[in-house]
């Protein structure tokens, strides 16, 4: 069996994330450990910088968030969670336990899809989001509460990510440094 992330078409409960100590005011964590593996993401790898910058140009505000999911296949999901005349606001969240390489590389594949989602802007809510992605994805797990899809773009991201991840590795940190 593969390892699933899937687009969640069901509206996330989210808190209210802060956005201090990242340069990528549109992607979010209220947790400092999240926020810092954001900016590693990007410090490493030119496709993570390259998608927050064009979600930071659109409308969507991306929260991410780590949680533990019912199924180890189940490495990450976004999710519609309100939007305004404005704004769109998803939520990202990512399996953990994970290595924090792999972790890099589901958020830069959820992110692809937040790019996805910013570049149609008549998605603005579940309904929508779940008509979109049938027309660019394919259904991944047809539940009763929800639906789940997938892009060949997505897995491609990852998997480019990955190998970016590779190609440098992470800095080595004072592990007494209690800013990260």
């Amino acid at each position: 069996m593969c390892p699933v992330s899937a687009v969640v078409c069901l509206l996330l409960a989210c808190t209210p994330a802060i956005a201090e100590d990242t340069l990528h005011a549109h992607v979010r964590s209220d947790a400092g450990d999240i926020r810092a593996l954001i900016q590693d993401a990007a410090d490493r790898s030119p496709t993570v910088r390259a998608l927050l910058e064009e979600i930071d140009q659109s409308n969507v505000i991306v929260y991410v968030h780590v949680r533990m999911f019912p199924s180890q296949l189940l490495e990450g999901r976004i999710g519609f969670v309100a939007s305004t005349r404005l704004t769109r606001f998803l939520a990202i969240e990512l399996a953990c336990p994970r290595t924090r390489d792999a972790q890099m590389a589901t958020l830069a594949h959820e992110l692809h899809h937040a790019v996805e989602i910013a570049r149609a802007p008549w998605v603005v809510g579940a309904d929508t989001l779940a008509r979109y992605y049938e027309t660019i994805g394919v259904v991944t797990d047809p539940g009763r509460d929800r639906l789940t899809f997938e892009t060949e773009a997505a897995r491609e991201t990852a998997a480019r990510v990955r190998r970016e991840l590779m190609a440098s590795p992470p800095a080595i940190t004072n592990p007494y440094d209690r800013r990260r």
